[in-house]
């Protein structure tokens, strides 16, 4: 928890009564009731809860936003004084442009694509009345103040060639560049790796400090809201059941279901995926070590680039490939976890591994019974029975999944492309049991997509995978955007279905408390490069590669203490460490296939 205290006088946000709804079948659907909120200057209040909580809408209504088809029922809002649903829509905007500021969850679609970054964050400068120069001098500042590296240079790329974290921190720079008195955080590290959502907080404490700001922040990941709230909500239903100081809450939640939104929190200390039972109490489900299964999946020396390499007289150093030099095998029935930076390669493996881009160079083969096939193969040109022998399910489902088409439809689709089904009453029985398998509500199948709720439609994306019948499952951040009930019940169905059709899984993830839970075996990458592999257990008991460490040091306890205590020791210098490449790097074997990659350290001997 910050150690900020929040300074007297009246609330800069006060939200009183404020009740929404939205009609629905020729009734009222109430979305918010009666919730009270108040935010003085220098203050950070969490509002938590599941997927349709309530706890969007309500931060939303601080800038005047109500969702399509809503209305405000009851209440007032008011900012720095002014009633925000009286305002005529001209004295909003100016509300919105200054005095009130919001960081959406996805930087990535709030930016414009076609348009310069810097182009962009001037735009949010436009009231103060600068000259041209100074204009310039104003962006290039505000992207340095949010700890952007080469401003100037930045400033003049697209936003598809920063990286997630770069592009969070210039939606960050649009949103204090007119100095607000308070700040709307929607899910402000969603997506974002470890390290980069540690600096990403850091950043936010230090700008909420300077400017005084008054903070909302709307977070389902509860080790950001240990890391940064002074107070919490918990919403459920559109009701506020629970408020305290974040201390208070953490340590001795009273409402029954604050305690199991609570204990739905995989923790890294956890050896297991968590069980929470009806009263919140939390047991931890043993994982059994897959003992002597073959590999389904074979990887020797893969490497993979992006871009076309040009010819030319002058001699140019060759772009590092995203994916350099990789070698893993992938056994029947286990889960192997890759983690890492955003940037690290896991993304690209993944996707090579599904036949979606080809290595440039490497072997990757699958294996079964005999059988052996090459994966370096595009999807295209790949038999039919191999493609749906290795399937993929995708980090975000609602962009997955085709938005003007039946869940049923999505579910039937790889039946009759793989001929799985024959006639309409057998794919009928096949889609309602691959529905029953991952425990959705047979009715909803007649719904579209935007119909569901997130877990709902990751557990169709599960089922559509599932319907190939697949030997290799790849998830990939599976898990970012879902709130902690909805996580655990979707890790619990993966382990389930792992265990019964025993699926090989490739697991990506950036939350290593998830990782400890669901994971048989761990690859940490660096740069494209493998810098640590090795059971689970044995890779989080340690010893670690550094950069291992670094990420095991910044991954957010569900503790306002433990990140006191991390918040004290932030500034620390990393570890620096030479060039990462394949080439010429020594292992060292620790023992039962744990082993670190070692590299000169910086200034020292060869290890």
């Amino acid at each position: 928890m910050t150690e900020r205290e929040a300074t007297g006088g009246a609330p800069v946000v006060e939200i009183t009564g404020l009740t929404v709804s939205y009609r629905s079948a020729g009734r009222d659907v109430v979305v918010a009731n009666e919730v009270d909120l108040a935010v003085r200057a220098n203050e950070t209040v969490a509002v938590v809860g599941e997927s349709g909580s309530g706890k969007s809408t309500v931060a939303g209504t601080v800038l005047g936003h109500l969702r399509h088809g809503s209305r405000l029922a009851g209440g007032r809002v008011l900012v720095d004084g002014q009633d925000v649903f009286a305002l005529p829509p001209r004295q909003l905007r100016a509300l919105r442009g200054g005095t009130v500021a919001m960081v959406a969850q996805n930087a990535g679609q709030a930016l414009t694509p076609s348009m310069r970054v810097g182009r962009q964050v001037a735009e949010a400068l436009r009231g103060r009345g600068l000259d041209r120069r100074a204009l310039d001098a104003a962006v290039v500042e505000l992207l340095d103040q949010v700890r952007l590296p080469n401003p100037a240079e930045l400033a003049r790329r697209y936003p598809h060639q920063l990286s997630g974290g770069q592009q969070q921190r210039v939606a960050i720079a649009m949103a204090v560049a007119a100095r607000p008195r308070a700040l709307v955080l929607d899910e402000p590290t969603t997506g974002l790796d470890v390290v980069t959502q540690g600096g990403i907080l850091r950043l936010l404490d230090t700008l909420s400090s300077e400017l005084g700001l008054a903070t909302v922040l709307v977070s389902h990941d509860l080790g950001v809201v240990a890391s940064m709230a002074d107070r919490v909500l918990v919403m459920r239903r559109g009701e506020v059941v629970e408020e305290a100081d974040t201390e208070r809450l953490f340590a001795d939640p009273r409402h029954p279901y604050t305690r199991t939104l609570l204990a739905s929190v995989p923790r890294i200390t956890d050896g297991g995926l968590v069980e929470v039972g009806e009263d919140g109490g939390r047991t931890v489900r043993r994982r059994e070590p897959v003992a002597d299964a073959p590999p389904v999946v074979s990887l020797r020396d893969v490497r993979i680039g992006y871009g076309r390499r040009r010819r030319t007289r002058r001699a140019h150093a060759e772009p590092r490939p995203a994916v350099d030099g990789v070698s893993l095998e992938l056994r029947r029935g286990e889960v192997l976890a890759l983690v890492g930076e955003s940037g690290s390669g896991k993304t690209t493996l993944a996707w090579s591994l599904a036949g979606l881009r080809p290595p440039s160079e490497g072997e990757m083969r699958y294996t079964d019974h005999g059988r052996s096939d090459d994966l370096a193969q595009p999807a295209a040109r790949r038999a039919t029975d191999l493609r749906r022998r290795v399937q993929l399910v995708f980090q975000n489902a609602d962009t997955a999944l085709n938005p003007r088409r039946r869940v049923a439809e999505a579910v039937r689709r790889p039946l009759r492309m793989f001929g799985l089904a024959r006639g309409r009453r057998e794919l009928d029985e096949r889609t309602r049991g691959l529905v029953a398998d991952v425990h959705l509500d047979p009715a909803l199948t007649e719904r579209l997509p935007a119909q569901l709720s997130g877990g709902q439609r990751q557990r169709v994306g599960i089922a559509r995978a599932l319907a190939g019948e697949p030997d290799v499952v790849i998830a990939d951040e599976i898990t970012t955007a879902l709130d902690v009930s909805v996580q655990a019940s979707i890790l619990a169905l993966l382990d389930d279905l792992r265990a019964r059709r025993r699926l090989a899984c490739l697991f990506i993830s950036h939350d290593l408390a998830v990782v400890r839970g669901i994971a048989d075996r761990v690859v940490v990458l660096r740069h494209g490069v493998v810098v640590e592999e090795g059971p689970t257990e044995a890779v989080f008991a340690g010893p670690n590669h550094p950069y291992t460490s670094t990420l095991l040091a910044a991954a957010l306890e569900p503790d306002p203490t433990s990140a006191r205590r991390r918040a004290e020791n932030r500034d620390a210098p990393p570890v620096q460490w030479a060039d990462d490449a394949a080439d010429g790097a020594v292992w060292e074997e620790l023992g039962a296939g744990h082993r670190i990659r070692r590299w000169r350290e910086v200034g020292k001997e060869d290890r």
